[in-house]
């Protein structure tokens, strides 16, 4: 593999993008130009190097029923994009009630995914009293197709975050500020009508 430094390069990871944006266009005199790439990357982004691991999802999809979650679905209220992605997701009321519910998770190379934090709502069938739970998870996938079954047509809403990143980037716990630099933030939340 090429490298800038005879330290930058990782065997484990495979594909890596640059960021070309930290290059300043070319300059006459080649010394100029190496004080002048090492000062903009100093005041630009953290000194990450030239390459960058891109922890974007390339797809989403509830597979029993092949709905492909997208642009379509983010939310207008929240953020998506810039390491922060928001969907909203009606699920049908006709569903039945105990149908498993997978997500699929792809990416372009191999990451981790960390189920951070699952809300779930009141559960159909019940008083709409019915409480709430909140927890906090770690459970995690790794590779470049993740499949998480979730518990949501029998609820009538619930939240699913979670955090995409390379390994040893970033957990659960690493600080949201870094969101986009070192991982990206996904959160899903899945609503229906139950009558």
């Amino acid at each position: 593999l090429p490298c800038e430094r005879m330290h930058c390069c990782s065997v484990q990871l495979t594909k890596r993008r640059k960021r070309r944006a930290w290059i300043k266009p070319k300059t006459r005199d080649k010394g100029n130009r190496s004080k002048a790439l090492e000062e903009r990357r100093w005041l630009d982004k953290p000194d990450l190097g030239i390459d960058w691991i891109d922890t974007r999802i390339s797809s989403i999809q509830i597979m029993e029923n092949q709905q492909v979650i997208d642009r379509r679905y983010c939310s207008k209220s929240l953020q998506c994009g810039s390491g922060n992605y928001s969907y909203s997701i009606p699920i049908n009321k006709f569903t039945p009630i105990n149908v498993r519910t997978t997500l699929e998770i792809n990416t372009t190379e191999p990451l981790i995914v960390y189920q951070c934090k699952m809300t779930l709502g009141s559960i159909c069938h019940h008083s709409a009293n019915s409480r709430g739970i909140s927890e906090t998870f770690h459970e995690t996938t790794q590779g470049c197709q993740h499949l998480w079954i979730l518990p949501i047509t029998g609820l009538y809403e619930s939240v699913y975050h979670f955090r995409v990143s390379a390994p040893d980037l970033a957990n659960c716990s690493t600080d949201p500020n870094y969101a986009g630099i070192f991982f990206t933030d996904y959160y899903f939340y899945f609503y229906r009508q139950c009558s």
